[in-house]
Parts: C-alpha cells; sequence; structure tokens
C-alpha cells in the first residue's frame, strides 16, 4: 500500500492489533491515532513515514510500537507506554532525539533555553564593567527633551537641557556597554556616545579621560 495514513485511522475504537508494516506509507503519523485506547499493538515499520511520534500517542497503552525503518525525526515520547518499549523498536530513522535508553542522541536546547543562557552572560558582564570601570568613571549626562505644550511652528524644537541623576548600570545599557557603535566622538578630554534610556529619551553621555591633564583642569 502506498499513500497517506488517513486521520479516519482513529475511528478504529475497538482495534486492538495494527500491522501496517512493509508498505510504502509515507508524510506523518496522524495525531488522531492516539485516541485509540484499546490499541496494544502497532507496527508501522519498514514504511516511509517522516516528521516526529505526536505526543497523544503517549497516552496510549501500546505493548508494542514498532516504527523502525522510516525517516522519522524529532523526541522519542518518554511518558506513558513509551518507557517500557524497547529501542529497536526505532532504529534506522532520519533523525529521532530523546532518552538514552532508546540509543539516540539528546535532542538539541530549545531557543528559549538559549536565549535566557544568553541574557544572564550578558547580565554578567554588564555587572563585570560596572564593578571594574564605574568607581574610575565620571559621567555627566545630558537628556534632551521635547515640550509637553508647543505652539506648531515649534514643534521641532527641544526643550531646555536638564540634568538627572542615573544609576551607572542604566547607561550602561542604554549606550550598549560603551560600544564603539555608540561612540559619537573622542578627543584629549574624553569620549561622548550617545544612547537611549528605557522611557525613550535620547541622552549624550561624556566619559572623562583622566590619564590626561586636561580632563582633571574641564573637570
Amino acid at each position: 500500500m502506498v499513500g497517506t495514513l488517513p486521520p479516519e485511522i482513529g475511528n478504529l475504537k475497538a482495534a486492538t492489533l495494527i500491522d501496517l508494516s512493509m508498505n510504502r506509507f509515507s508524510d506523518g503519523i496522524p495525531r488522531e491515532i492516539g485516541g485509540l485506547q484499546t490499541l496494544v499493538h502497532l507496527s508501522l515499520r519498514h514504511n516511509k513515514f517522516q516528521g516526529s511520534i505526536p505526543d497523544s500517542m503517549s497516552n496510549m497503552k501500546l505493548k508494542y510500537f514498532n516504527v523502525s525503518v522510516n525517516k522519522l525525526y524529532g523526541e522519542i515520547p518518554s511518558g506513558g507506554s513509551f518507557k517500557k518499549l524497547s529501542s529497536e523498536f526505532f532504529i534506522y530513522n532520519e533523525a529521532l532525539c530523546g532518552s538514552s535508553r532508546f540509543n539516540v542522541p539528546p535532542c538539541p536546547t530549545s531557543s528559549k533555553h538559549r536565549s535566557n543562557r544568553k541574557k544572564l552572560l550578558l547580565s554578567f558582564f554588564l555587572l563585570g564593567i560596572t564593578l571594574l570601570f564605574g568607581p574610575a568613571t565620571v559621567v555627566f549626562v545630558w537628556i534632551r527633551y521635547r515640550r509637553g505644550n508647543r505652539a506648531p511652528e515649534q514643534e521641532d524644537s527641544f526643550s531646555a537641557i536638564t540634568r538627572e541623576r542615573i544609576s551607572y548600570y542604566e547607561l550602561l545599557q542604554a549606550t550598549v556597554a560603551l560600544s564603539e557603535t555608540n561612540l559619537i566622538g573622542s578627543g584629549s578630554f574624553g569620549s561622548v556616545y550617545k544612547g537611549i534610556l528605557r522611557s525613550g529619551t535620547a541622552i549624550g553621555v561624556k566619559v572623562f579621560n583622566f590619564a590626561t591633564g586636561y580632563s582633571i583642569q574641564e573637570f
């Protein structure tokens, strides 16, 4: 037999044994098959099934489930009846992964976990910069903001520059840790960086260079 295994197979509610091995079924295993609660023997070996094994099959009462020699990939369910299945039932597939008892490689870490790890490393990086350079750096911040009530002809003008107290950690976040991409200019007195606070306010940050006498005189 060839073709796709139809989802209507889930209507065989009284079936206890289904053997479709040694055929040429393709595409995925329909998730509706997970509703066959009386099924204890299911053989799909030696076909061309693709995709992953449906999670819905974890709730079945299978004692025999063989999908060897197919083109399946993804994680092998580890709960329910899969706890007692042999690793031989999953051999010769495309790229199955999961528990080591199935003799398959572990599944790769999800993108969400990788993202959380990157955020944690970035936090430690910023904290290290703060502890290392914070005490030796004097920063003046000039904040520009638009007037709340302006005449139509003055919509493009900025209000007077004011000064606010902002933590050094906030400055590092606003300027991407004083990166070169945010550098506006530099000279003998120090460097000026552009940045944007969490509130959306654009700022300019001047970092004095105390290695020269000029910056001390200006300070």
